[in-house]
């Protein structure tokens, strides 16, 4: 039986879909595992060469529903002094997932290859996105809090302050998790020096 060669365009293939445009960026499409794989060489050398753009990546993506917290909501407001050095970016959305795989598609985009996955966080409601290169975590997307105050610093939202010390105060008044009391404590310390103007 002989086979036909059909010439087909790539908007015939994808007519109908709503997110395709052909003018757009180049995006990476590619099979995800969602779990660890090896780079190549050439692959990690890209993204050690390009990391410095991962959290400006990751901020380009949040929208005015999101809420930063953590040491990046601490850091925003604290004297350089009193910051605390972190990797990762803690995010409070009504959508983890969704915002977690539109972070990771921006990310490999901007690397140029498959270069993030996203996996769920031991802690339900939580989900990671974590490099292939290193297998460290650069964004936790987290379910929002119901009536989560929070205010606008900059571009982005964040916790109130109130609202980031009633969270470490119970965090420490917990036996069960003992194992944050020394960080949360000394986030708390770092509050207290800021709003008594000790610096």
């Amino acid at each position: 039986m002989s086979k036909d060669i059909v010439n087909i365009k790539v908007s015939d293939i994808f007519k109908g879909f709503p997110d395709f445009q052909q003018e757009q960026h180049v995006v990476v499409v590619h099979k995800k595992a969602d779990e660890p794989r090896k780079l190549s060489l050439r692959e990690t050398n890209i993204f050690h060469k390009k990391k410095h753009r991962i959290m400006p990546t990751i901020y380009s993506t949040l929208d005015n529903d999101e809420t930063i917290y953590g040491a990046r909501a601490l850091n925003v407001r604290l004297p350089s002094h009193l910051d605390r050095h972190t990797k990762d970016a803690d995010i409070f959305t009504e959508t983890p997932y969704k915002e977690a795989r539109e972070a990771e598609q921006a990310l490999d985009t901007m690397m140029g290859f498959d270069a993030f996955y996203v996996v769920p966080a031991e802690h339900e409601g939580t989900v990671k996105v974590k490099a292939h290169a290193t297998d460290e975590t650069y964004a936790d997307y987290t379910m929002a809090p119901k009536g989560l105050r929070r205010e606008k610093i900059g571009s982005y939202y964040y916790p109130t302050i109130p609202v980031i010390k009633s969270a470490l105060k119970k965090t420490l008044a917990d036996p069960t998790a003992s194992h944050r009391h020394a960080k949360d404590q000394d986030a708390l310390n770092r509050i207290n020096i800021m709003q008594r103007r000790m610096f």
